[in-house]
């Protein structure tokens, strides 16, 4: 499975709570929180999802989260 469709079933599983990118990072196991900002950037300029600064719901954190619609 490609990254980009692993970060996207994991914001798709936590549907209806904000994700952080961090949370994205460790919960997919990604190496690199840049790769996750890119997929989440394209991610959130599509009508699937939304993207922008608020509290994440898994580590309660104020950052840059996405939610899948």
């Amino acid at each position: 499975m490609l990254v980009a469709e692993r970060v996207n079933a994991f914001i798709t599983e936590n549907a209806g709570k904000a994700v952080c990118d961090n949370c994205i990072v460790e919960g997919v196991g990604l190496t690199t929180h840049a790769h996750a900002t890119q997929i989440t950037a394209a991610l959130g300029t599509t009508s699937d999802f939304r993207r922008w600064q608020g509290k994440c719901d898994l580590c309660r954190n104020e950052r840059k989260v996405i939610r899948a619609l």
